[in-house]
Formats: C-alpha cells, sequence, structure tokens
C-alpha cells in the first residue's frame, strides 16, 4: 500500500508553476483585482480536485478487491510521469531565451486588465486543463489516494484536501493582495516579471527534479 505522505511533494510540484502564478498577480493587479483573483484560484482549484479525483476513482476501480490492481496503476502513473518530465525538461531547456534574447511575454498578459470575473475563471480552467505538469502530477495523486481502498466519499475529501493545498501558492497570492498594500503591489509586480524572465529556466530544473523523483520511486517499486 502506498503511503498518503507521498502527496506533500506531489503537492509541492504543483504548487511550482511559475505561469499561474504570473496568471494570479497579472489579475490581481487588474482594475478587478480582488473578484478577478479569487475567480482565478477558485476555477484553477475546482480543475486541480477534478484531476485528482479522476485519478483517485480510476485506481479505485481498478484495484476493487485486490491490492495487486492499486499498485500496478500507480507504477504505470509513475513511469510515464518519469519519462513525460524528461521528455519535458529537455524541451524546456532547448527552449530558453538565448542570451541576450528577452524572453517571450504570454500574449494573454496583455488583456489582463480587461478581463472580468467569469472570464478570469475561464483563464484558470483553460490553464488548468492544458497544464503538461499539473495533470500528470493531480492524476498521480488521486492514483495514490485511490490505491488505499478508501470509501468514494474519502477519495473525494482527499482529493479536495490536496487541490487546495497544492494551490496554497495562489491562495496566499490573493490573501496577500487583499491588504492593498502598495509595498504588496510591488513586489507582486516584480514577482511576475522575475517568473516571466526565468519561466523557462525554473521549469527545466523542476521538470529535471521531478523526473529524478519518480526515477527513485519506480525504482523502489521495482526493487522491494
Amino acid at each position: 500500500m502506498n503511503d498518503l505522505t507521498q502527496l506533500i511533494p506531489i503537492a509541492a510540484g504543483v504548487m511550482i508553476s511559475p505561469l499561474p502564478i504570473v496568471a494570479a498577480v497579472a489579475l490581481l493587479l487588474s482594475a478587478r483585482g480582488r473578484a478577478n483573483g479569487l475567480a482565478f484560484v477558485a476555477a484553477s482549484v475546482v480543475v486541480l480536485f477534478a484531476w485528482t479525483l479522476l485519478g483517485g476513482l480510476t485506481a479505485s476501480r481498478a484495484g476493487a478487491g485486490h491490492s495487486d490492481g492499486d499498485d500496478l496503476v500507480v507504477l504505470i502513473i509513475t513511469a510515464v510521469l518519469a519519462l513525460g518530465f524528461l521528455v519535458l525538461a529537455v524541451t524546456s531547456w532547448l527552449g530558453r531565451p538565448r542570451a541576450g534574447q528577452p524572453a517571450q511575454t504570454p500574449s494573454w498578459l496583455a488583456v489582463a486588465d480587461t478581463l472580468t470575473p467569469v472570464r478570469s475563471a475561464g483563464l484558470g480552467a483553460l490553464m488548468g486543463v492544458t497544464n503538461a505538469k499539473n495533470i500528470p502530477l493531480a492524476l498521480k495523486a488521486g492514483a495514490l489516494v485511490g490505491s488505499h481502498d478508501l470509501p468514494v466519499a474519502a477519495v473525494v475529501g482527499v482529493s479536495a484536501v490536496f487541490a487546495v493545498g497544492a494551490s496554497l501558492a495562489l491562495i496566499l497570492l490573493v490573501l496577500l493582495a487583499a491588504s492593498r498594500s502598495q509595498r504588496i503591489g510591488a513586489a507582486l509586480q516584480r514577482l511576475k516579471s522575475e517568473l516571466i524572465a526565468h519561466n523557462a529556466i525554473i521549469m527545466s530544473v523542476l521538470f529535471a527534479l521531478l523526473a529524478a523523483s519518480e526515477i527513485g520511486h519506480l525504482l523502489h517499486a521495482l526493487i522491494r
């Protein structure tokens, strides 16, 4: 049976996501800052919860009545994640800006100030269903939860807790922005600029670390 404490590093991996943080900061600095930020974060949490629950229910059904099915699902997801993160690490590194070249600013940032709360929620949902890093991590987290033969209600509850925990960085940004402090606003603006400038390198390192972690879990599962 897999240990649910493995959810903690997975949540940390989800939390370190430069572009969603950049989007949240940009929305919080917009004219409808508080409403837009809340809508974006709420949609992000809901989508993350949906992916996690999908992984949990799938693993629960695959391993119903026997632990071998549970372990096989987690093992397959771990192997796929290890390979996928290696590919993403190389792709992110190769796509980084060359020396002297500015990082490409996402086009949607130009219209962030004009978004309504509804469209901000749509942006959060869109980023949640297209995030190449967070989707597989959420599915694995769900698979770990589902491998414990928990009742459906418990799988739903743990998946919800994971989604909220993995979104703490975004939630914290909303709470900080609620103070309407000029110093915090300036700090958020600097954070946005730095994350845009170094996004490719941050993601390359993060993908490499995630790949190494998944390879370690895979080797441990195979030799135990």
